[in-house]
């Protein structure tokens, strides 16, 4: 691929380094205490708590999962699309493929960006919804008292949607959106 013909990426909203942080050390010290507690019943007593054994190995297998698989979830906006990274899937959407942009009204995901599909479907990012703002390091008010009011990553969204309808000779300059994140 060309050099000038890469991407340039306009806004990515991602777990923030102080939230990625905390979940790590939380999540070595449940996955500490789960794994004492495995050791504590396989080799604590006379008999091998078997059971008890079998019923913490899938937390102590599942809590660094969730972890990491947490603080890898993105959205990031460039000027050939959107990728909206989940907890278990990556999805490339490209402008062409984009209806319209629209703040999420529902009340799991309030707040957050909606990519509308030419074809219908409604693709959502977990990572954009208003809850989620603290995470990525910026602030719950700015989606607004009712979390109706469109924030960066929707903002970012629109922006480079607009930017591709109208052909721009360069990416839009974001300082309102613009997290510094890539």
């Amino acid at each position: 691929m060309d050099t000038d013909r890469r991407p340039t990426i306009l806004y990515t909203a991602a777990p923030a380094l102080w939230f990625r942080i905390l979940t790590i050390v939380i999540g070595a010290a449940v996955t500490a205490m789960l794994g004492t507690s495995v050791a504590i019943g396989v080799f604590g007593g006379k008999e091998p708590a078997w059971i008890a054994v079998l019923i913490v190995l899938p937390a102590l297998a599942a809590v660094p999962t969730i972890v990491v698989l947490g603080n890898l979830m993105r959205f990031t906006v460039s000027t050939e699309g959107v990728r909206v990274r989940g907890f278990l899937q990556t999805r490339h959407i490209r402008w062409e493929q984009v209806a319209v942009v629209e703040v999420d009204r529902r009340a799991v995901g309030r707040g957050g960006t909606v990519l509308v599909h030419t074809d219908g479907r409604r693709i959502r990012s977990g990572i954009t919804q208003a809850r989620a703002a603290l995470r990525r390091g910026e602030r719950t008010a700015d989606h607004g008292p009712d979390l109706l009011r469109p924030a960066r990553p929707t903002v970012a969204a629109i922006d480079g949607h607009r930017w591709f309808l109208h052909r721009g000779h360069r990416p839009p300059d974001f300082p309102s959106a613009h997290t510094g994140r890539v």
